[in-house]
């Protein structure tokens, strides 16, 4: 695509691709391994898609790449890629029972959401994660700190019933701007003490708000990825409030 179709400088028309869009690096990283672990011609296994990318699953699955709902499908021996939101530990300990290897593609920024709410939920605090509570994310850092509760939205934090130490991190794809409020929210209430680790991925950050100015200025506005993808759905609803 040249500059100017890319930047609408053609008369003040054209097609604006939004700062930020394309793939993140913890997604590339994965597929990378994904691709390395094919080559080996074994049976690789994911619990759920790679990627939200109809095109690109299906060309991987033309490869030997298998995307299963348990355990049970993979059958006995091959490959377990873990994507990159992370799996809970208790999953991993029963794949490698049954005799799967385990590749691990969770994104470094998820890994150290997971490690923050062990470290914190050891050291006495209650963690609270903003973020949606079925994504596989989420549920993958549950699995690492059970007692962590998760909300969404800054009246759920206000209903929770706090007291003592509490600390709050969040799915790195959740909305800064939701993130902020429910910070807010909890340092307002009587607590002991309010400890917020923002770990929000920067290019979730660079993204939203690249598409949401961009939205701004534009007639009509595409948000182009996968109907079931928490990024994706996010992005349009910026750009639908703009």
């Amino acid at each position: 695509m040249g500059s100017d179709a890319q930047n609408g400088s053609a008369g003040g028309s054209g097609i604006r691709v939004a700062e930020g869009s394309g793939v993140c690096f913890g997604v590339r990283r994965a597929l990378r391994l994904a691709e390395t672990a094919l080559e080996s011609g074994e049976a690789v296994y994911c619990l759920g898609p790679l990627i939200h990318n109809p095109q690109e699953m299906e060309r991987l699955a033309g490869k030997g790449f298998r995307v299963i709902e348990s355990l049970d499908e993979a059958g006995g021996g091959g490959r377990l890629l873990i994507r990159s939101h992370g799996l809970q530990p208790g999953v991993v300990a029963e794949a490698r029972g049954r005799g799967l290897e385990i590749i691990d593609a969770t994104c470094p920024l998820v890994r150290r959401v997971q490690t923050l709410a062990v470290e914190l939920q050891e050291a006495g605090d209650r963690v609270i994660v903003a973020g949606d509570a079925p994504h596989p994310e989420v549920r993958a850092i549950r699995g690492h700190a059970p007692a962590a509760v998760v909300v969404n939205d800054v009246e759920a934090v206000r209903r929770l019933a706090l007291s003592g130490r509490v600390a709050l991190v969040a799915q790195t794809t959740f909305s800064p701007g939701a993130f902020r409020d429910m910070a807010a929210a909890l340092r307002e209430r009587d607590l002991e003490e309010v400890r917020v680790e923002d770990t929000i991925c920067a290019a979730t950050v660079e993204r939203q708000r690249g598409a949401a100015d961009l939205a701004g200025h534009v007639d009509v506005m595409f948000v182009i990825g996968g109907r079931n993808s928490a990024n994706t759905n996010r992005l349009a609803e910026l750009c639908a409030a703009r």
